[in-house]
């Protein structure tokens, strides 16, 4: 997005900054809590921070994807730069995890290792680990299950030459209608069941409507931006058991809208945010191996300092995540970009 579309959307890298921070942020309170001090607090509202990235999701997937509704092969193309975006990294924290897991026992608490569970993790399958829990073996990677079931939609999309929004928008309303209907004893296959969903699908219809050049003024754009911030992180818990896609979806929405609206005024944001976007992938999967390890160190000194433990964690988290972006995952991408380039041209010259 970021070098497709320089002078509108810079904000929507830093979005996705933010929301890979309000996540390592929460997971570092829940690690103070449960390694070092059981009278601090698990600060939960930063989970919100993954309705943010699939309404971003939704948005980018219309934006990245325009060239490819009128292309013939562009159902490849489109599963072709998500395979390449999302799974190698994902297998080596996965394949990290199960080393972890067989060679240093009681470092993964929470997890229990099973062939079937390992196998679902590493094809974005949810499963049912050995204590009956619907969680891949890196935890934070249910959320690319949904991810990659839009993917999957998006391109059967393509491929059937279907109205992309109708197409995914029919199915993904049919899978949060289910949710009301989902009983705890049904299969793995009724994790799909759920309203956050819709949230990809509100995305898709941001974009729709930024390129239809309906983008809100600045002024407004600011306040609703602080105002879904708000809803987003201070409203108080569903305690009315209502979809997920309108406690957390909607605030998302208000916030991804309004930034995509801000043009040039997003022009201040620091460089460093921006990088953070670009490695907010890395650093969401990375920060659940080293995040702990602060909490952990400080437990054998017995210094029981919890705020200290947070923000060592989240900047400990931060930084492996964009020591991982830099030296593994950009070279790997390229790597394998390059790759399948020199694969395809010997079978184009055959042709």
């Amino acid at each position: 997005m970021r070098d497709a579309h320089p002078q509108r959307f810079l904000g929507i890298q830093a979005l996705r900054a933010i929301a890979a921070c309000l996540v390592v942020f929460t997971h570092s309170t829940f690690y103070a809590f449960e390694r070092l001090d059981r009278h601090f607090f698990i600060w939960q509202r930063g989970t919100r921070g993954v309705d943010v990235f699939f309404v971003i999701s939704g948005f980018v997937m219309i934006y990245a994807s325009q060239k490819l509704f009128t292309s013939p092969g562009g159902w490849k193309t489109f599963a072709e730069h998500r395979i390449l975006r999302i799974v190698p990294l994902y297998w080596l924290v996965t394949t990290l995890k199960v080393l972890i897991m067989l060679f240093t026992a009681g470092f993964a608490l929470h997890t229990m290792l099973s062939p079937a569970t390992a196998l679902c993790s590493y094809l974005f399958l949810p499963a049912r680990d050995l204590d009956g829990r619907l969680e891949p073996l890196v935890g934070v990677g249910w959320t690319l299950n949904f991810e990659m079931l839009f993917y999957l939609l998006f391109a059967a999309a393509l491929f059937l030459r279907a109205n992309v929004f109708k197409f995914v928008g029919v199915i993904l309303t049919l899978l949060a209608i289910g949710a009301a209907f989902r009983q705890p004893g049904w299969s793995p296959a009724a994790f799909y069941l759920n309203s956050i969903v819709l949230e990809f699908f509100l995305g898709m219809l941001i974009a729709k409507a930024c390129i239809a050049g309906e983008y809100l003024s600045s002024r407004r754009a600011y306040v609703l931006i602080a105002g879904g911030f708000a809803l987003l992180l201070l409203a108080p818990d569903n305690d009315w058991t209502l979809p997920k896609v309108l406690i957390n979806g909607l605030p998302a929405v208000l916030i991804v809208w309004s930034t995509a609206s801000l043009g040039k005024a997003q022009d201040a944001i620091p460089r460093f945010l921006l990088y953070l976007g670009d490695a907010s992938y890395s650093i969401y999967l990375i920060h659940p191996f080293v995040c702990p390890l602060p909490p952990a160190i400080l437990s054998r000194l017995h210094f029981i300092h919890p705020w200290l433990s947070v923000s060592l964690s989240v900047v400990l988290g931060v930084a492996a995540g964009c020591v991982l972006h830099q030296l593994i995952e950009l070279p790997m991408t390229a790597w394998l970009k390059g790759y399948l380039r020199g694969y395809r041209k010997p079978l184009q010259v055959m042709a």
